[in-house]
């Protein structure tokens, strides 16, 4: 278990500052390039999140823990958030669902051959990695893909596309991009899910409002795209015709 303290952000300065009432603690897991417990970034997700609970009046310490581990933290013990999540029936009830922070685009990636550019092409594959019970594998059955691999981590969904064991892994781009590197080829983005910032059932509704306030803030003067556009290989403009 590791933690880590951010205060403000580098890239998300624009908004005036707000003097601190306290401390909240966010649990997540390390996973690149949304959350790091070490080196000098902290990922993108921890930036966002440190400067909204900023601009609420909040200092915010982050704990490391496995993936089960952070989520039955932040379900039993009041006054505690975690991000990012994919929202799911599942986890419907277990938490105060507060932000979506970004759409989160999923797409195949491989590494001997071009990666499926459409569902279709995807059933003539032998074997896809997914994470098991993730809104990628959700997604890929409701489509009606019988060609799955489940897997329960992601490292072991890599390690079975590094083996080929599996053709291709369909899942979130950007950590597949960060943990594949120039090595691996990435498709399109065929589904896109918000990643969510959640709290403890218990906590309070103005909290809620205002961390919504925040990020809307965020979103209206620009500084949430400046932070997503290279984390999710964003164009630099919208298409024509889109705005």
């Amino acid at each position: 278990m590791r933690r880590r303290a951010l205060i403000g952000s580098p890239l998300l300065l624009a908004a005036p500052a707000v003097q601190a009432r306290g401390l909240i603690e966010l649990v997540t897991t390390e996973q690149r390039p949304y959350a790091m417990a070490e080196g000098p970034e902290p990922g993108f997700v921890l930036t966002l999140v440190a400067e909204i609970f900023r601009m609420v009046g909040l200092q915010v310490v982050f704990r490391f823990l496995p993936a089960p581990e952070a989520e039955a933290r932040a379900a039993a013990r009041p006054g505690t958030a975690i991000a990012p999540l994919a929202r799911t029936p599942a986890r419907e009830a277990r938490f105060l669902w507060a932000v979506a922070l970004f759409d989160d685009p999923s797409g195949f990636a491989t590494l001997q051959f071009p990666p499926p550019g459409t569902l279709e092409a995807a059933r003539a594959l032998p074997r896809i990695a997914v994470v098991q019970d993730t809104p990628q594998e959700v997604f890929l059955r409701r489509e009606g893909l019988s060609n799955l691999a489940p897997f329960p981590r992601p490292a072991q969904a890599l390690a079975a596309l590094r083996e080929r064991d599996v053709s291709a892994w369909f899942g979130a781009l950007a950590p597949m991009r960060a943990q594949l590197g120039p090595q691996g080829r990435f498709g399109g983005a065929l589904l896109s899910e918000p990643a969510w910032l959640a709290l403890h059932p218990a906590s309070k509704d103005l909290l809620l409002d205002a961390l919504r306030e925040a990020h809307a803030a965020l979103e209206a003067d620009g500084s949430l795209a400046q932070l997503l556009r290279p984390a999710l290989h964003l164009p630099l403009h919208p298409p024509l015709g889109t705005g």
